[in-house]
């Protein structure tokens, strides 16, 4: 829509997370490092916690884009009304090179267990390490479910696992899993990221813009400073204030963003 009068190859604050915006802050460099080296030393367990909004779902792509050739990966997003069956089935479909049942009669947990732990040890003599990521792993109310997660993490030869589990989720997943002694004590490498300071929120709009061609920011300080403010840092909410802020700019055919658009185009839209 503006990205023509902007001199944008393409729209630059999507709130998707495409791994070619994806921005390396220290904390989130940090957390892509130790996420990395878990799955590469075949550690059981990895959690990465944070609020709302902070990139969680972005870092998890960016690890699965350098880790995909020589791993075999299963996503399942979390449900409050997740089941026992319903994890074990996701994954045992996942990694199985056999057909998988459709209905849940059929899916006893002993005999999904069974094929898990088999494609498990087929993958590991293919040279393949297998990562399950549960995402939104906060909204697990069954704690049969975190057992069955603790459990799963028993599968390992002599020397290393067979399954790297990565759980992602808001900081009460942390808290959660701190009170479950077994399970956390599966879980060597525990991320944190929260916002950014005003520093990487100005580092990270120059970035994005960058990735779409633009060499100079259209936003003033003032603008950045209004954007830092409004949206605390938080990633998913700075790419809203810019992007509805550069609607508007277009719409009003102005040369620059000032503090005068964004607090404007937050008004109109509701962000603030």
């Amino acid at each position: 829509m503006y990205e023509e009068y902007w001199r944008l190859t393409g729209r630059p604050f999507r709130n998707t997370p495409d791994p070619k915006f994806f921005y390396s802050s220290k904390q989130h460099g940090e957390a892509l490092m130790k996420m990395s080296y878990g799955v590469n030393e075949r550690m059981g367990g990895i959690m990465l916690s944070g609020d709302y909004g902070c990139g969680k779902t972005m870092l998890a792509r960016v690890l699965v884009g350098q880790i995909a050739t020589s791993n075999v990966i299963v996503t399942c997003g979390a449900q409050p009304d997740m089941t026992t069956a319903d994890l074990l089935r996701t994954i045992a479909r996942g990694i199985s090179h056999s057909e998988m049942p459709s209905t849940r009669p059929e899916l006893l947990a002993d005999a999904l267990v069974e094929t898990i732990d088999k494609s498990l040890r087929e993958n590991a003599r293919d040279g393949k390490h297998t990562l399950v990521i549960i995402d939104e792993a906060h909204m697990i109310q069954s704690q049969s479910v975190f057992e069955t997660a603790r459990l799963l993490l028993n599968f390992h030869t002599q020397d290393e696992f067979l399954l790297t589990m990565l759980l992602i989720g808001h900081p009460e997943l942390a808290a959660r899993v701190s009170d479950l002694k077994q399970l956390s004590q599966r879980i060597p490498i525990s991320c944190t990221i929260g916002h950014f300071d005003k520093d990487d929120t100005i580092g990270y709009v120059k970035a994005r813009l960058t990735i779409v061609g633009r060499k100079s920011s259209p936003f003033t300080d003032d603008a950045m400073e209004l954007i830092y403010r409004a949206s605390g840092g938080i990633p998913r909410r700075i790419n809203t204030l810019c992007d509805l802020s550069l609607t508007l700019g277009f719409a009003q055919k102005i040369e620059r963003i000032d503090q005068r658009v964004v607090h404007e185009a937050s008004e109109k839209f509701g962000v603030m």
